[in-house]
């Protein structure tokens, strides 16, 4: 009986170092609408984002692709898409831009109207899917969604 009790106890600390070892499950990247600048005029209105990626984990995340919906104030959803091949660092933020076109916006000057405050921001919300490379596991589609407020710029033409 002792014996078999030394041996469960020799077995517990021996299969700590493994259960130390095992990875944190992982904590899909945070991603927010830092900016929105609307272009020149054109059909569809076009629309230069930039978002930030926010990665929580203790170990770099590789972003293969995003696709994602974006709604600007109550005006409109614009479509969002880009293969990236994105390395996020450990605890850490990359920011990227861009160009994206839009038939469901009404106007620029009507979502001009939208914005709050002295620096001019918008309510967004923004959600769908990022692709993650997680070799060497198959690569896999997390979604995600996040709302806020953001800037919103106009460029002119020049």
């Amino acid at each position: 009986m002792r014996r078999l009790l030394t041996m469960c106890v020799l077995a517990g600390f021996l299969s700590q170092p493994a259960l130390a070892a095992r990875k944190p499950p992982l904590v899909p990247p945070r991603i927010t609408l830092q900016a929105l600048a609307a272009l020149p005029s054109s059909t569809p209105q076009r629309f230069r984002v930039t978002l930030q990626f926010d990665n929580q984990n203790t170990e770099p995340l590789t972003i293969k692709a995003i696709d994602f919906k974006l709604k600007i104030a109550s005006e409109g959803i614009v479509d969002g898409e880009s293969y990236l091949g994105l390395v996020v660092g450990a605890l850490d933020q990359q920011t990227i831009t861009l160009e994206l076109r839009s038939e469901i916006v009404s106007s620029l000057s009507r979502l001009q109207a939208f914005t709050q405050g002295p620096s001019n921001t918008l309510p967004y919300e923004i959600y769908g899917t990022v692709t993650l490379d997680r070799r060497p596991k198959v690569k896999g589609e997390v979604p995600f969604r996040s709302s806020g407020d953001a800037p919103l710029t106009t460029i002119r033409e020049r």
